[in-house]
């Protein structure tokens, strides 16, 4: 026999599935999107919080007193024999950080993380919902350029230019010769958070600058120059 519902019976059939459906989606969890920040601090004095949204770790950003935020860029690599997932990122476009998920990938209120810097050792941290309270400040915009001038033992003058976050140059002076360029590339970060960069004068003596205020010079900071047969010269920051 067939039936043949009536179109009130099938209206009212739609209207009920429509009321069951929106009721299961209510019922559904909300993990998926919440998001999870995950505190520690490293040996050196940086902090950093580690964020987990839509099921992944994204980013981590850093702070430390005196120095300007930076943040870590996480790109998910394996996952470990333990089933932990491990994620990979730099700091300051040069140092490697890696963060291990110790909860393999069901992160939730008092879950752990490991995150190691090149240099600077592990530090485990501990994650909690995230909140405006506990998140950070982004970076600021780049700022305005600083100079920071000193003066070798030989007589040549240099002008170390900073922008973009990083000391990108130096230019040579000394009466009688004609200007020189010294195009620096950040080579590593002590594990006391001190950026060193190098570079060559006339594209065979090495040049070292280390950057004495911790990667946040400003008006009055100090950088230390050395030239291969040289020495070394300190030099302080100007606008």
């Amino acid at each position: 026999m067939t039936l043949n519902p009536r179109p009130g019976y099938l209206i009212a059939l739609a209207t009920g599935l429509i009321a069951i459906g929106a009721g299961a989606l209510d019922q559904q969890p909300v993990s998926a999107t919440q998001q999870f920040s995950c505190n520690g601090r490293m040996n050196n004095g940086w902090s950093y919080t580690a964020e987990f949204l839509n099921g992944r770790f994204t980013q981590i950003r850093w702070q430390r007193s005196g120095q300007p935020p930076q943040t870590s860029t996480l790109t998910y690599k394996t996952n470990n024999t333990k089933g932990q997932p491990i994620y990979t990122g730099s700091f300051q476009g040069a140092t490697r950080v890696s963060l291990v998920d110790i909860s393999a990938g069901n992160v939730q209120s008092g879950s752990q993380v490991s995150v190691q810097v090149e240099e600077w050792g592990s530090s485990v941290g501990t994650c909690g919902a995230a909140t405006a309270d506990n998140q950070p400040p982004a970076p600021p915009p780049p700022g305005s350029k600083l100079f920071c001038d000193g003066r070798m033992n030989n007589d040549w003058t240099y002008t170390a230019e900073f922008s973009e976050r990083r000391f990108t140059q130096i230019l040579w002076q000394r009466p009688g010769q004609p200007p020189q360029v010294t195009t620096l590339t950040l080579k590593t970060i002590n594990p006391k958070g001190i950026p060193i960069y190098t570079g060559a004068f006339q594209s065979a003596t090495t040049v070292t600058l280390v950057d004495l205020s911790g990667g946040n010079p400003r008006v009055g900071s100090e950088i230390s120059v050395g030239v291969e047969e040289w020495g070394w010269a300190r030099g302080r920051c100007r606008r």
